[in-house]
């Protein structure tokens, strides 16, 4: 395996946008040695993950950045040499190898001291994939958003349950049976369309954020809370890998959710979490919340793996996975009475299950569920919008 030394400072991390390139991460002058030129950082005893700006990297043709001209220069050659696709949807060897060759140096840039995992993409092309769910230029309407990368469709849904909360000594009974949501069904034409990022640009412990604010410095399109890495549970527990950067490389005693490179989604149990292999096959993200929600053939659990506290119905935001490209954002209302109380686990399960997903995982919830459509709040939150530690991100123009 590989030994990782952890700085005590590290640099400040960085978001992918499709307008800008940020500043490449620097090293603090206090952070600590490196073993060779790479480190896995850790937010233990306060420390920070420092940096310079809310980009990241950007996908070959947006915007402006480092390389870009010799990339584009690439993709032109391979164009005219005929190394595009073999068959309808499917990218040859070449073009696969020279668009993650591109990646990976573009993500490892960003990177700084810190250690990327492996880009390995995708053959298929989702645009030809999806071509149905995309349009030649952008249509949005109030529960729509669809373009030649994105397609994004809100529904909301609402039902009595018939079922009160009398846990926590009977608190929640006062929220009533009904349950209401909106779900976010979302095809991505590349993986770098779907994106995460750190409260304040940077990860460590005491940062927050309104999820609003945050996604207008990305500009994103859609975006909801993520899992809280740092709440007291969270803090120095699991491994956090966002936008291909590893930041904490630690045991955990909960189920990891990974979204790989090539658009695929597994869930790994405590003991089935190695760092080198999540480098080798390629994670892209990766968040410590839980629980799973499905089990290994998309049939909805009816025990997992939580503590009391969340087996309780609550305001709920989860991530859903039917294939590399096609995903699904739910977040539930609840604590109001008449309205919504909000979802046990076993609910959400079994709603994935009827979507259809294959992996689902349940994020941090509460008074952090929180969805936003463009400058409006999506679903309707028991109390005004509250800061956070991270968010996901749908976005334009990768």
């Amino acid at each position: 395996g590989v030994n990782y030394l952890i700085p005590q400072k590290g640099v400040r991390a960085q978001v992918m946008s499709g307008t800008a390139y940020g500043e490449t991460a620097e090293t603090d002058g206090s952070a600590g040695k490196k073993q060779s030129d790479k480190s896995i950082a850790s937010q233990s005893d306060g420390s920070a993950l420092k940096g310079a700006g809310s980009k990241l990297f950007i996908f070959p043709g947006a915007g402006t950045w480092p390389g870009q001209a010799q990339a584009n220069q690439a993709q032109t050659d391979q164009a005219q040499a005929g190394q595009g696709q073999t068959e309808e949807g499917v990218e040859s060897d070449a073009a696969i190898q020279e668009a993650e060759k591109t990646q990976q140096t573009l993500t490892d840039m960003m990177a700084g001291t810190l250690i990327t995992t492996k880009v390995s993409l995708d053959p298929q092309d989702w645009h030809q994939k999806f071509a149905d769910q995309f349009t030649d230029h952008v249509v949005a309407t109030e529960n729509s958003y669809t373009s030649p990368d994105l397609a994004i469709h809100l529904s909301y849904n609402s039902y009595d349950s018939s079922r009160l909360d009398s846990t926590s000594q009977g608190d929640h009974t006062r929220y009533g049976t009904n349950i209401s949501y909106v779900l976010a069904d979302i095809y991505v034409g590349d993986i770098t369309c779907l994106q995460t990022a750190f409260a304040q640009d940077t990860y460590g412990n005491g940062y927050s954020e309104l999820l609003t604010d945050m996604s207008k410095r990305i500009g994103s399109v859609l975006a909801v809370n993520g899992d809280s890495y740092s709440n007291d549970r969270h803090r120095d527990n699991g491994t956090i890998i966002r936008n291909g950067i590893i930041y904490r490389a630690q045991k955990t005693d909960m189920e990891t959710c990974v979204l790989n490179w090539d658009g695929t989604m597994q869930i790994y149990a405590p003991d089935e979490l190695d760092t080198q292999t999540l480098i080798d096959s390629g994670a892209y993200q990766s968040w410590i919340f839980g629980p799973s929600l499905l089990d290994e053939n998309g049939k909805a659990k009816t025990s997992f793996q939580t503590w009391d506290y969340i087996r309780e119905s609550h305001p709920r935001t989860a991530i859903g996975y039917y294939e590399p490209g096609h995903y699904c954002l739910l977040v539930v209302d609840g604590r109001q009475a008449g309205y919504s109380r909000g979802m046990f686990l076993e609910e959400m399960a079994a709603l994935f299950e009827n979507l259809g997903c294959k992996a689902a995982y349940n994020l941090d919830g509460g008074h952090c569920s929180f969805m936003t459509m463009g400058d409006s709040t999506a679903n309707h939150p028991y109390q005004p919008e509250k800061e956070i530690s991270d968010g996901i991100f749908i976005t334009e123009g990768l």
